[in-house]
């Protein structure tokens, strides 16, 4: 096209060379010649042309655009449109009359009305990608400027042009930015993409990214070792652990690693964003992967209660399980120990959970420690010990109900109360003789007794049956007396000489029983 607007410019300037009357042509003095070659040089096609830079002066606007005076035959037209483009970072306000301005020549019209159209952002565009390129050939990556978010991604300003960052080339891959926080921020990027026609500009943050973490996971793995410990930043949690934050790489911590206690809930343990102390457990480079532990930057808490505590000692702590055997207790972070069903109540229970709930806290006393085998033996039924006010319960001579637990060859155990048992001795069951007991008293019968003895420092209580029998045969024997003698005194009423026979026929078995009672 500029060849053929040359080819046009110079089929003119012939043109109007051969308008000149031969007569004239031939009376023309050398100089007049000259002259006309000089304006052909100075006006003619080969001094304006598309593409050329030239700079003039405004002499006169309207609604479409500017006159410049760039010195040419005619005035340039620089439209509104050229004067600015959307690509152009910082342009400056429109001119006004009397302003200079430099453009680049987008057409030129011969002919009578001869025109010559500019431009003024295509030779800002031209001259910014020049430098641009320029740039990009001496350096692989290039500082831009964060100028807005939009829809996919960040518009930034690369040598007074705009470019444009994708979101997902912002951070690198597997993790989200908010554009935003890039804005009025010097970010350092590679060329994604460009393209002069289509003023396209696309840039990667991420490539950048990628390659200084895999520099500085290499370093990473090649100087730690197991056992290092690190300081790191909680990024996420899930319910088997939590991914800590170490630099150029992520470890996890899995749950049973976050705390010497146990049955925990990650976020109970640890918040995102908490900063932690982690101990290396495993490395493995090829995956990119490392084994942390919390825990095990803290003292093994068996070995700090061993020092603490000793048997005999009381604690407080919390019941994490209970089972068919016992409960479960912690009684510090870490450490469990184990109360016996047998150590749970001082009477017969089916199940612990009878009397002690999962999370329940309670007061425990420390039977047996051993913290080499991590383990630990508690007794609750030893600090609810009922013998220990038994005696401001039960005295002798006290009259109970009782459960029959256990018939033995000599007796018959019964329960006086939870934990209290008695022991009715054979010879106390009845006034009959008896050879055997479960002939007599089966488990599980309830029956009256009373209380012969009480000894609560060897946990004894002596009962009889017996005892309420041979009462309740004195209380008829009692009343038959009574009974006699009532009957006796209404007989002497009505003849007095039947009363002194009667007072003179005394019993020797009445002398016997009176000296007993006595």
């Amino acid at each position: 096209m500029v060849e053929g607007e040359k080819r046009e410019g110079q089929q003119q300037a012939e043109a109007e060379t051969r308008e000149i009357p031969p007569a004239q042509e031939n009376q023309e003095t050398p100089e007049t010649q000259e002259t006309m070659e000089e304006l052909i040089t100075k006006h003619g096609p080969e001094s304006i042309h598309r593409g050329k830079v030239v700079e003039g002066l405004i002499i006169d606007s309207n609604d479409d655009g500017w006159l410049v005076d760039i010195g040419f035959k005619c005035e340039g037209f620089l439209p509104k449109r050229e004067w600015t483009h959307r690509i152009l970072v910082d342009d400056g306000r429109e001119p006004n009359v009397g302003d200079k301005v430099r453009a680049e020549v987008t057409r030129v019209v011969y002919g009578e009305e001869s025109q010559v159209f500019l431009s003024r952002w295509r030779l800002l565009f031209d001259e910014r990608w020049d430098e641009l390129e320029k740039t990009l050939k001496q350096e692989e990556t290039i500082k831009v400027l964060g100028l807005r978010k939009v829809k996919g991604g960040l518009i930034v300003n690369v040598h007074g042009l705009e470019g444009f960052i994708p979101i997902s080339h912002l951070a690198e891959e597997g993790r989200m930015v908010n554009p935003s926080k890039f804005i009025n921020q010097e970010i350092e990027v590679k060329l994604l993409e460009k393209d002069r026609r289509k003023r396209r500009l696309i840039f990667s943050r991420r490539l950048l990214l990628e390659e200084e973490i895999a520099r500085k996971k290499k370093e990473f793995f090649e100087n730690i070792k197991v056992g290092d410990v690190l300081d790191g930043v909680v990024t996420s949690i899930t319910s088997f652990g939590a991914f800590v934050d170490l630099g150029p790489v992520e470890g996890l911590v899995h749950i049973s690693e976050l705390s010497w206690r146990k049955n925990i809930k990650p976020r109970d343990i640890v918040k995102r964003g908490s900063k932690v102390k982690v101990k290396v457990l495993s490395i493995d480079p090829e995956q990119e992967r490392i084994s942390l532990s919390m825990k095990q930057t803290e003292p093994d808490p068996w070995e700090v209660i061993g020092e603490e505590v000793k048997p005999g000692d009381k604690i407080v702590g919390r019941i994490t399980n209970t089972v068919d055997f016992g409960a479960f207790v912690e009684v510090r972070p870490g450490v469990e120990g184990l109360i016996h069903i047998s150590d749970i109540s001082w009477g017969h229970i089916d199940h612990p959970r009878e009397i002690l709930k999962k999370g329940q806290e309670i007061e425990v006393q420390v039977l047996d420690i051993d913290t080499e085998q991590k383990r630990m033996s508690l007794g609750y039924k030893q600090l609810h010990d009922p013998w220990n006010t038994v005696a401001e319960r039960y005295q002798p001579g006290q009259d109970v109900d009782v459960k029959v637990v256990k018939v033995v060859d000599f007796g018959a155990f019964v329960e006086i109360e939870k934990g209290v048992e008695g022991l009715v001795h054979i010879s106390q069951i009845s006034r009959r003789h008896i050879n055997d007991v479960s002939k007599v008293l089966k488990k599980g019968d309830e029956i009256r007794a009373r209380i012969l003895e009480v000894d609560p420092e060897e946990k004894r209580i002596r009962l009889s049956i017996r005892a309420l029998e041979e009462e309740e045969e004195e209380k008829q024997r009692q009343q038959e007396r009574e009974e006699r003698q009532n009957q006796a005194n209404k007989e002497n009423k009505d003849n007095p000489s039947v009363k002194e026979t009667e007072e003179a026929m005394v019993t020797i078995g009445d002398v016997l029983r009176d000296q007993l009672k006595a």
